[in-house]
Order: structure tokens, then sequence, then C-alpha cells
């Protein structure tokens, strides 16, 4: 039997080991000590679970191949394990006016999971369920979880089920988003310098973006005006998912400590998300002086402060 970890061979000795899921388990506890996590296993190129490993010999595999990964690789793909289950979801709601005990049950405990990897994902990635609105002016993520959970009992009618599809698709476009994001987490270290240089060359086409916003809402186009600010916010997104990236990678580095005259980089990166929370408040509460005021003076201010900042993680770093 010859294993293999990330494509390359390694020297193993069998003492005790009796079938594939024991050996499995010797190869889970070493990738383990060294940080990393198992992704996927496969046996003579066909994937198994190690639950399954179990019921084979050691004489009945050719090449056992283990895909290791960091946190970060853990994370994405279990966010895209939970991008299929709420597909799952959506077909199996879709059409009906009613569900079984069992199917309740089951939605009930998915439900359970979905908050799991969510939560975990606001917490590595250091972001807030609620200030994450997947539709302009729609939901928050934790109001569309809660509506979710609260109401897999209730499930009784067609209009009933087509009210939590629409709750359900908000999430999924959420869960979309959060996969792209998380994904620039495994990008190479040169490609987030490369994302950090254009972000300081070009910052004034950011700001131009979110001053763009506001003047298409002065001028009453607020379906435009949502669409814009829900481009631009991602862009920033993009920048934001770069810097959590490049400290993950050089975790000693402490970026959020670099200093510009009397603040950090820490300070900035919170001043705009706080900002953007703001500018989404003050359009749901329909305040379009305040909206406006934080799109073209605060925020484009905040985002002139972040170029020195990045001039210095390109430099220095």
């Amino acid at each position: 039997m010859n294993i293999f970890i990330n494509d390359v061979a390694v020297e193993t000795k069998i003492d005790k080991e009796e079938n594939l899921g024991q050996v499995y388990e010797e190869v889970k506890k070493w990738v383990e000590s060294q940080g990393k996590f198992i992704l996927r296993c496969l046996k003579d190129g066909e994937e198994y679970t190690q639950s399954e490993l179990f019921q084979f010999g050691l004489n009945q595999v050719d090449r056992l191949d283990f895909l290791v990964g960091d946190y970060t690789d853990v994370l994405v793909s279990t966010l895209l394990e939970l991008d299929v289950y709420v597909d799952k979801i959506g077909s199996t709601l879709l059409g009906r006016d009613s569900l079984t005990e069992k199917e309740t049950q089951d939605l009930s405990d998915g439900l359970i999971w979905i908050q799991e990897v969510l939560s975990t994902a606001e917490s590595y990635l250091n972001f807030s369920l609620e200030q994450i609105r997947p539709i302009p002016e729609g939901k928050n993520v934790k109001e569309i979880i809660n509506f979710l959970t609260d109401n897999v009992n209730v499930l009784h009618s067609y209009s009933s089920i087509e009210i939590y599809l629409e709750y359900l698709r908000d999430l999924k476009l959420f869960i979309m988003s959060l996969i792209n994001k998380t994904s620039a987490l495994t990008v190479d270290q040169n490609t987030l310098y490369e994302i950090i240089h254009a972000y300081s060359q070009n910052m004034d086409v950011l700001k131009k973006e979110f001053i763009r916003v506001n003047e298409n809402l002065q001028a009453g186009k607020d379906i435009l005006a949502g669409e814009l600010l829900h481009h631009s916010t991602g862009r920033l997104q993009v920048l934001l998912s770069a810097l959590i990236a490049l400290q993950a990678k050089l975790p000693n580095s402490s970026l959020e400590q670099i200093r510009v005259g009397e603040k950090t980089l820490g300070q900035i990166t919170e001043k705009l998300k706080t900002l953007l929370t703001q500018v989404e408040n003050s359009l749901n509460s329909k305040d379009m002086i305040m909206a406006g005021d934080l799109l073209e003076y605060e925020l484009p201010d905040v985002l002139e402060e972040l170029v020195p900042f990045l001039d210095s993680i390109r430099k220095n770093i």
C-alpha cells in the first residue's frame, strides 16, 4: 500500500493497524499535530469517508491519497458543502404545501448546522451577520437565519413555503458571496500584495463609486443607487478580505497594529465597517440626508486615510 499526502509519497510503517479506517486515524493524528486537517481521502482514486474505510483491509488498496489543508481550506470546503445543502433544501420545498414530520425534524437539525458553520465563519473572518444584507434594503443575515429557524414548524401551506423559499434564496446569495470572499484567503501571498497595491493606486475610483451612489439617491434613483452600493461595498470587501488573508499568512506581522500618525490599521478598518453599517441603517430608515453625507464625505475620507497603510504594507511587510 502506497500512501500520499498532497501527491507526495510518505514513508509509513504499519504496526497495529488492521484496516484502512485505522490507517486514516493515524494519519489524521499526525496531520493535526502539524496544524493541518484532512479534507478528502481517496482509495485508488475514489473518495471515501473515514467510517467507510473501516470495511477495507490493508490488502484491498494499492494507493491511499490524503488531501490536506489548513483551517481556511476546511472552512471553504465546509461552505461549499453548505451551499449544496441549501440547494437540497430548496429542491425539497419547491412546489410543496407541507412537510412530513421527519422532513421537518431533518430541516430543524440542518438549520442548527447552518448556524454553527456561519457562526464559525463570522468569528474567523471577523464580520457580523447583523451587518450584512444579501439584498439591498432586505433583511440582514441574522434576521434571515432567525426567520428560517422560527418558522420551520409552520410550513403547512403553499404560501408559507413560498415565503420560506424567498428567505432561503437570500441565504443562498450570502453563502455564495461568502465562498468567494473566503476563497480569497487561499490566494498566494504575491497575489494578495498585488490586490493591496492595486487598491492603493486606484482608491480614487472606489471613492468616486460611493459618491455616485449618493448622486443617484439625490436624483431619486433608489434602485440604481442600491445596486451601485452593493457593487461598491463588494469591492471594498475584497480589499478587507485580502488584508485578513495576508494577516493569516503572516501571523507575526501584526498588520492591524501598523501605525500611520496616531491611528492604526485596525482602527481604520473598524471605522470603515462602522460607516458601512451606518449607511445601511440610514437607508433603511429613509434618512437620505444622513446617508448622503456618509457616502459623499465621511466614507471617502476614511478610504483616503487607508491609502498610506496600504503603501506601508506594500513597502515594508
